[in-house]
């Protein structure tokens, strides 16, 4: 049996100093716990609150947390990181750097015989037309490189400027969406529904399935662990 972990909503760089250090050394911490026995790890959105790859330049980044990353792959540990609506823009510079998986979409996989819906959840539900529609605006490669002639110092102060304010609109409106959005999947055959998104963790049987939300690593600094068939959603105190 695969032993898989699962966090997301990190929002690295959003916050005070002092968060900001509590954040970095809580998931180094983490992750360095989870060494000697994950499988998997999967990074289900918004690790960074605003990541944007111009040719030469990316955000200032936390190189202790990269280089945890890089060396927890080199251990044997996969990867995958899906991206979210505030790390929409990754592109080659992680995967080539610590080696981990990228995938801007939903994930349908399989460990320990379960069947699992992964997905950051931003845009599935009928009430995020909104959101859907700013993602395909965000997401065009034609705006992408027109954005990429701003020079770094001005774009990405300018674009984590804006992420901060989509922040304080709050997310909750969402969470009886998100388990409308469970319900069906799980009708469907999935056994585990696993999202992010609203930063309110929640672990909810639904007949013979589970509704999952990963929570956030701002307050609640909670990750997802599957041993065996047994899901147990914790708080990280490290």
């Amino acid at each position: 049996m695969e032993s898989i972990f699962f966090i997301s909503d990190a929002h690295l760089g959003a916050h005070s100093d002092k968060l900001e250090h509590t954040k970095i050394c809580r998931l180094i911490s983490f992750l360095k716990s989870i060494e000697q026995q994950a499988d998997y790890l999967y990074i289900v959105g918004d690790l960074y609150d605003f990541w944007f790859e111009y040719r030469r330049a990316i955000p200032k980044v936390n190189l202790r947390l990269l280089g945890t990353l890089a060396h927890l792959v080199d251990q044997g540990t996969k990867i995958r990181y899906l991206t979210g609506n505030h790390d929409l823009w990754h592109e080659s510079y992680l995967v080539e750097q610590t080696g981990v998986e990228l995938f801007h979409e939903a994930l349908e996989i399989e460990h320990n015989a379960l069947k699992l819906f992964v997905a950051h959840g931003d845009g599935l539900t009928p009430g995020q037309r909104k959101l859907r529609l700013t993602k395909r605006i965000l997401k065009n490669r034609t705006n992408i490189f027109l954005y990429k002639l701003i020079h770094p110092d001005i774009g990405i102060p300018l674009a984590g400027f804006f992420s901060h304010r989509s922040k304080k609109k709050g997310l909750n409106k969402y969470v009886a969406e998100f388990r409308t959005f469970a319900r069906d999947k799980l009708a469907d055959g999935f056994d585990a529904v696993i999202l992010g998104h609203t930063h309110q963790p929640a672990i909810e049987q639904v007949g013979e399935g589970f509704y999952i939300n990963l929570g956030d690593w701002v307050s609640s600094f909670t990750y997802l662990e599957l041993a065996g068939q047994e899901f147990s959603l914790k708080s990280w105190k490290g």
